[in-house]
């Protein structure tokens, strides 16, 4: 039986095209699974957003991430330079549950690693990198294309802004804190240079909870990182906290007694508060400052070594303005150091009703009246200086323009006695008396005279107890003039009389013996007028001193005006 009768397959002949088979199945499976986890991916990925910041500041494609509340919501694709070339454009794949964030209030800015005077920022990106910090309200997505901050916004908290005003910076930067009463109530938003350049303007924030405590009467100075108090008696060092120190701080102080209600209320919005250097400056008596300060020229003739950039300008005890600049030359003709100071005074100071225009006419009136400028020394031991506004009438003057400035009239420095000067006169007048010379010679002449001195001084000792009986006697017998003529010691008056006389006599050539061995021709005479004229002079200097001091105790320290 042939083999091929049972195992041959049998073939059909094909009489057509057929596309659908079997075997296609295996790709259109594939097809559809591809298309499904493309639709997946698609599905949950974001919109791609573009965002122009002027430098990258550490963003990496592919790495760094969008953050959200510290939530990552978007990857980083691409970092390039803008089209304009000033700047550089970084696409971010956002996540698509955070489209509704892509709105006119999202704001953009790169979060890294930062260290300045103000403080240590982004640390946490040290070991993750830069990254975007996003900050947005939930809305309507509007908006692909954003404009990046370079630093983070000021925090969205209910509070109010205040203006202060002040020479210096202070080192104060933005995001200092502020204080009222140790406690922080808010921060610096922003220091500038003012349009004028002659002074800087600050900004601070102060949360609402704490915008009763400042009214027309609070005052503000920066905090000190260290103060030292030994006004007491004792030692008494306060330290600032780190975190203070880091940054530095600006300190409130508010009368209690202006807490009234609503009294926040009147503050007008361009109100600018002085910022004081430190306690001790605010704590100087000061007359208003305001934004329409006034800059006066002084021309002064003698030496102003002593006067500084930032030295005061008072009236009365009062703080009015401080020196803005000193300009010193040669002047050929009086052959002296002519010094040109350039001042700014608080002129609303001078007004009632704070108007600056009113203030600038009434310093007119003042000078015009006599007011004038003249140097003056805090200490003279120091020697700090600072202009002085007083009143003189021995010669008229007036404001006069010279290159822009009004040129206030100015009069020399009285010359203050030097009591230490005077003393010290004293002291070496003292030095040269040469009293243990003196006292050397006057004890020898005793040891000498030892003997005829003592019976000098026995005989007047004598005839003084003999006087003093026969005044004694005289005394009693006036009472009765009866009795005095029967006792017998009126008999016996006349010896006893001749006998203190004779007694008398012989104490007085004694005397006259003794002085004719020092006469005023002789040395020891000489020696004792040259010592008597030099104690003469010097307790002349001693009453001097006393009579200062009596007149004013702290005449050592503060001289004498």
């Amino acid at each position: 039986m042939p083999l091929n009768k049972y195992n041959s397959p049998r073939i059909k002949e094909s009489k057509g095209i057929q596309l659908l088979t079997t075997i296609w199945m295996v790709p259109f499976i594939a097809l559809v699974i591809a298309l499904w986890l493309a639709y997946q991916y698609y599905s949950k990925v974001g919109p791609l957003v573009n965002i122009e910041f002027k430098t990258n500041a550490g963003l990496v494609a592919k790495q760094s991430h969008v953050k959200l509340r510290n939530v990552i919501v978007g990857t980083v694709e691409s970092v390039a330079l803008s089209e304009t070339g000033d700047g550089v454009t970084v696409q971010v794949r956002m996540n698509k549950n955070v489209s509704k964030y892509l709105n006119k209030s999202a704001k953009f800015w790169i979060v890294h690693p930062d260290v300045d005077s103000s403080g240590i920022t982004g640390l946490d990106t040290l070991l993750s990198g830069s990254y975007i910090e996003l900050k947005a309200l939930k809305d309507e997505k509007t908006k692909k294309n954003f404009i990046g901050l370079e630093e983070a916004p000021p925090e969205d908290m209910k509070g109010k802004t205040f203006l202060l005003s002040a020479p210096k910076s202070y080192h104060l930067k933005k995001g200092s804190n502020v204080y009222y009463r140790m406690i922080k109530v808010g921060k610096v938003q922003h220091v500038g240079i003012a349009p004028d350049g002659t002074k800087i303007n600050f900004v601070i924030f102060i949360h609402e909870k704490y915008i009763q405590y400042i009214n027309k009467n609070s005052q503000f100075y920066t905090t000190s990182s260290v103060s030292v108090d030994i006004s007491k008696g004792k030692l008494d060092l306060n330290v600032a906290s780190l975190s203070q120190i880091a940054k530095g701080g600006i300190s409130i102080y508010t009368p209690t007694q202006s807490f009234q209600q609503d009294a926040h209320l009147t503050l007008k919005k361009s109100h600018i508060f002085p910022l004081y250097k430190n306690l001790n400056q605010m704590k100087a008596k000061h007359l208003m400052r305001g934004i329409h300060d006034k800059a006066y020229k002084f021309v002064f003739n003698e030496s102003i070594s002593q006067l500084e950039i930032g030295s005061s300008i008072e009236f009365n005890g009062f703080q009015v303005g401080h020196v803005i600049d000193i300009s010193s030359h040669f002047n050929t003709k009086s052959r002296t150091i002519e010094s040109e100071v350039y001042a700014i005074i608080h002129t609303q100071g001078f007004s009632h009703n704070s108007s600056a225009k009113e203030g600038e006419k009434i310093i007119e009136c003042l000078v015009n009246d006599g007011l004038k400028a003249r140097l003056h020394s805090v200490i003279p031991v120091i020697g700090t200086k600072f202009i002085d506004l007083v009143f003189d009438n021995n010669k008229s003057a007036k404001l006069s323009m010279e290159n822009g400035f009004n040129l206030f009239p100015t009069i020399k420095m009285q010359e203050q006695s030097n009591i230490l000067h005077e003393i010290e006169e004293v002291v070496s007048k003292i030095k040269e008396l040469k009293l243990e010379k003196l006292l050397a010679s006057a004890t020898r002449i005793f040891e000498h005279n030892e003997k005829p001195v003592n019976e000098i001084l026995t005989n007047l000792k004598k005839t003084i107890k003999v006087v003093n009986t026969t005044l004694n006697t005289y005394t009693k017998t006036a009472k009765n003039i009866n009795t005095i003529t029967e006792q017998e010691s009126l008999k016996q008056l006349p010896a006893t009389l001749e006998t203190t006389l004779n007694e008398l006599t012989r104490t007085l050539e004694q005397v006259k013996t003794l002085s004719q061995d020092y006469n005023a021709n002789s040395k020891f005479s000489a020696q004792l007028a040259l010592t008597m004229k030099e104690l003469t002079q010097t307790a002349e200097s001693v009453g001097k001193v006393s009579k200062t001091l009596e007149r004013k105790s702290n005449a050592l320290i503060l001289g004498d005006n």
